[in-house]
């Protein structure tokens, strides 16, 4: 995947956030929306694992949210802090 890719993806959704309030609030917008998502992205790939593979999804619902937690924090709060620090916001 394109490192670009995903600068792109993030700057999308600080355009997005910015256009429907001021810049003083939209990083408290921001962060959570990008933690929520990078949680339930996480949760439905660890879902759709656990269905191609066969596995037990209620055995491994804990380890699988708990990844989709992982996912948030590190994908969704550093990576939004990053951006939002390179952005110059």
């Amino acid at each position: 995947m394109d490192m670009k890719w995903g600068i792109r993806m993030y700057r999308g959704l600080w355009k997005f956030i910015n256009q429907y309030m001021d810049r003083s609030h939209a990083v408290s917008v921001f962060l959570p929306v990008m933690i929520i998502g990078w949680t339930l992205i996480g949760v439905l790939a660890g879902s759709a694992v656990c269905a191609v593979t066969g596995a037990d999804l209620v055995g491994a619902l804990a380890e699988i949210i708990c990844a989709g937690g992982y996912a948030g924090i590190i994908l969704g709060l550093f990576g939004g802090a990053f951006f939002l620090y390179r952005a110059d916001v």
